[in-house]
Parts: structure tokens; sequence; C-alpha cells
């Protein structure tokens, strides 16, 4: 008996093992994706860069390798030629006609290969490489000559598991005589950039970073590698940026485009010593990208940052609870951080705070409106919330963003925001209050007051909502303004009824 059950469980182990072995070898692509997004630029006379995206497909087949799923690699060839030649084809390193000299910088396997956050890889070639009998001073003439490159994919098996894979060719990308270059004349900002305080092995503390990449971002780095920089200030000491110049701040490893990256300031020579206790460190990101010519095209910087830094220096005590609980969910833009909220809040203040509550309660990046109309901001926020539908200038090319804003704009402003957040959401006013004062509120407002006082986020007092100033006496004495903890309180009440 106990010689079957040993025979049984050879066998069962037998059996186990060949099934484990099968399951690891995974299912082999008979397909492959070719290289998407192809570019070439010029960094210099002597080196060419070329640029790639990589398909969903192509990087599974690459964990799958490094997993060992199935045993093979997957090489990128390179093919090019010079003006009207004949195309140079890039062979894999098996090939019995494999030269080193000639061949060698054209293939590489992919495991090995960057792959930035847009699934981005490159590599680049000097003079020698398309031409090993040329010495490492020679440039390429960009003027009299046109260089076309096209890339495509090969997956090999080790031994002979497998027929060998190709991916059909790239695009074809040219560089010099009547090839037209890539052109990129603006960078959009990191969006919603956090902080977070963490520690070391050695129990010190350093700074993560983390933002989010707008769409427009991803499609620069195609083309030209977009890369972020960072710039430090302890207190109300001076920015790095105020003594350094860009590229002498931290920055992305290899050039990578990357939603995160941490920072230790020591390590940096930034600071002596990092206490959290006493200081409130802050930061802002900004991206940056180098064109074959010209200055390097830098975006706005990122909002800002920073480590402790109270919700406010002064509120109401009715408005503090809500302050709070905002704080907590996110809802305060920085430029209102530890201000005091019994002030009037202004037309720049609100847009901010409107595109706060927006972001918050979607969970998307608000993006700039693609063109700037206004003569007096370059608020990124402010642009924000005219591309989202929720404010709109004082004219066709003035926003007045230091204007203080009144209760019949503060109702429009965030009713047109609800509308954009859950456009499903009942906008119906039926058993909305009446107001003794509303013959002073605006047509185009009305609606928007009677909805928000429905809702019961912005309510009026003595049956009167007060939407504006009317008389002189009035607007003298700031009647109708909103206060900043009254517009952080309308904010939370409409996370609280949509965002949650």
């Amino acid at each position: 008996m106990a010689k079957k059950l040993l025979a049984f469980i050879l066998v069962f182990a037998l059996i186990s093992s060949c099934m484990l072995y099968v399951s690891a070898e995974g299912t082999v692509p008979t397909y492959l994706e070719k290289p998407q997004d192809i570019s070439v630029r010029s960094d210099s006379s002597s080196r060419l860069d070329l640029r790639w995206t990589n398909t969903d497909s192509i990087r599974k087949i690459v964990k799958n390798i490094e997993t060992s799923e199935y045993k093979a690699y997957l090489c990128y060839l390179v093919d090019w030629k010079k003006n009207e030649g004949s195309w140079n084809i890039g062979i894999p390193s098996s090939d019995p006609s494999w030269d080193g000299n000639l061949h060698g910088q054209f293939s590489g396997n992919m495991p090995n290969v960057m792959f930035d956050e847009g699934s981005v890889s490159e590599t680049f070639f000097v003079p020698w490489h398309l031409d090993p009998s040329l010495d490492g001073t020679s440039i390429y003439d960009l003027k009299n000559d046109t260089y076309y490159f096209r890339v495509r994919y090969l997956l090999e098996p080790y031994e002979d598991e497998f027929e060998a894979v190709y991916s059909p060719y790239s695009e074809v990308a040219a560089i010099g005589k009547n090839a037209e270059a890539t052109t990129i004349t603006k960078l959009d900002a990191p969006q919603n950039l956090k902080v977070e305080v963490k520690k070391d092995y050695g129990d010190k503390p350093y700074f993560q970073l983390d933002w989010a990449i707008p769409e427009s971002i991803l499609a620069a780095n195609k083309q030209l590698p977009v890369y972020h920089f960072i710039d430090f200030k302890v207190g109300n000491g001076k920015w790095l940026s105020e003594t350094t110049k860009w590229d002498g701040m931290p920055g992305a490893a290899a050039n990578l485009l990357t939603s995160s990256d941490t920072l230790n300031p020591v390590e940096k020579n930034l600071v002596d010593k990092v206490v959290i206790e006493e200081n409130i460190y802050h930061f802002r990101v900004a991206y940056v990208c180098k064109p074959s010519t010209g200055d390097p095209i830098i975006s706005p910087y990122s909002n800002i940052a920073s480590t402790k830094i109270a919700a406010y220096s002064d509120a109401s005590s009715w408005a503090k609870p809500e302050i709070d609980e905002a704080d907590k969910n996110g809802l305060i833009p920085d430029s209102l951080k530890g201000a005091d909220m019994t002030k009037p809040i202004t037309r720049e203040e609100f847009a901010e705070l409107t595109v706060k509550l927006y972001e918050r309660t979607t969970g998307k990046a608000a993006l700039e409106a693609s063109t700037n109309p206004f003569v007096d901001t370059k608020n990124p926020e402010i642009l924000k919330a005219f591309n989202l539908g929720i404010t709109t200038g004082t004219s066709a090319t003035t926003f007045a963003p230091k204007n203080q804003i009144n209760r019949e704009q503060v109702a429009s402003m965030l009713s047109r925001a609800i509308r954009i957040m859950v456009p499903g959401a009942d906008f119906s006013t039926a058993g909305a209050p009446t107001f003794t004062d509303e013959k002073n509120i605006s047509s185009w407002a009305i609606e928007h007051v009677k909805y928000m006082s429905k809702l019961e986020i912005i309510k009026g007092t003595d049956g009167k909502f007060m939407p504006k100033a009317v008389t002189s006496a009035e607007i003298a004495s700031g009647y109708a303004n909103t206060t900043r903890e009254q517009a952080i309180a309308m904010s939370l009440r409409t996370f609280n009824k949509f965002g949650k």
C-alpha cells in the first residue's frame, strides 16, 4: 500500500511539474503591433535621437518576458537610409550575416530599454553608427542631406521553441533637407501637485511629490522628451529658481516623463537639515522640453504644494468647522491656505476655489483654455475655470481678477459648476424660496440663484437674498460681497451633495 501511495505521489508530482512548466511558458503572440508616433530630432550636429511610442500589447510582452511567461527576446530593429539611397535593413544578432559594426547600433533588447509614463522609448545615432568608416569628430550635414528612419519589433525565441515574429514597420521619420521639423510652442503645467513627508531607513525626512500629467503633455512627449524640474523654498525664503537656472534644479532621472519624484533637499545641498516641526516647505513643478533649434520651452509652474500650512489665519466661530472639513477634503486652493477667512473673496480666488471643487468632485484634472482671452491675468486656474465654462470675464478681454465677487455671481458660478460636474442632476427650481429683493437679481442670475437657494447651499437672510449692491451706500459698505469663509462653506456644501 505504501509503495502504491509513493508511486501515486511521484506521478502526481511529475504531472504537476509538467503543468507548471507549460503554464509558465504562456501563449506566444503570433502578431506584433508596430511602433507608434516615430520622430527624429537633432540634439546637436553630431547626434540624432530617434523616438517612438510602444503600445500596451508590446509592454505586456516585455512584462511576460521579464516574468518568464515565455522564453524569448523582444528587440527593436532600426532601418535607415540617406537621401535617395537604399534602406540599410536592420537585422537581429542571430542572423548569419550579422556584423556588429554595421548592425549593432540599430538593434536593442526591449526589456533593457527605458519606458516613460507615456510608453515612449528612444535611442540615438552618431555619424559613425551609420558609417563605421567615420571618426568621432564627424557631423551630420542636415542642410544638404536627409536621413530617414523606420522601426519594427522582433520577437525571437531563445532556441527554436517557435517561429520568430516581426511587426510591420513604423511610419517613416525624416530629418534634414526639406524634412518637416517637429514644432512644439507651449507646454501646459503639471496638475494637482501634492507633497507628502516620508522617512528613509535612517528615519530622516524626505519629500514625496505626485502630480497629474495633462493630455497635452503626453501628446507633446511623443515628439520631444518632456520632463520636469522641481522648484523649492523654505518658509518665506527665496525660491531656488530665483538663484538657479532651471537646468541646475532637481529634476527627472534620465529626462523621463513621470508623474512623481522624491526630493531630499539635504542630499541635493539645498539645505543643511530638514526640520518638519519648525519649518514650512514649499514645492512647485514645471515641465521643459528642448527643440532641435531655439531655446528650451518651459511650462508655467504647477500649483504650490506645501507642508504644515494652517487652513486659515482667522475665521468666524461659525465657519471654522466647515473650513476644517473643507481642508480635510482638499477643497481649499493653495492661494487661500493660511489666509484671513473673514475678508472678502476676489474673483480670482473664487475661480480657484471652483476649479478645486470640480477636480475633487469629478476626480478629473481641469485643463487650461488653449488661448488666453484676458489681458489682465495669466493665472492658470482662472483659465481652467474659463475653459470649463464655470466663469466668464467682465468683458471679452478682461477678467478683473482682484475685484470682489457678489452673491449672485457666486450662485451663478457654483450653479454652472454643478451642471458641468453632474450634468444628469435635477436642475429644476420648483420649491425654491421667494425673496423680497428678487427685483435686484440680474436676469442672467435668477435661475442660478433660485437653484442654489433651493439646495440650501446659499441661503438668504430675513427674506432677502442680497444679490448685489445697488445703491451708492451699499457699494461703499461692501453690501452683498462674499467672504472667503462663506465661499468655502458653499463649496463644501456643494461637495457634500454631489461629491460623495
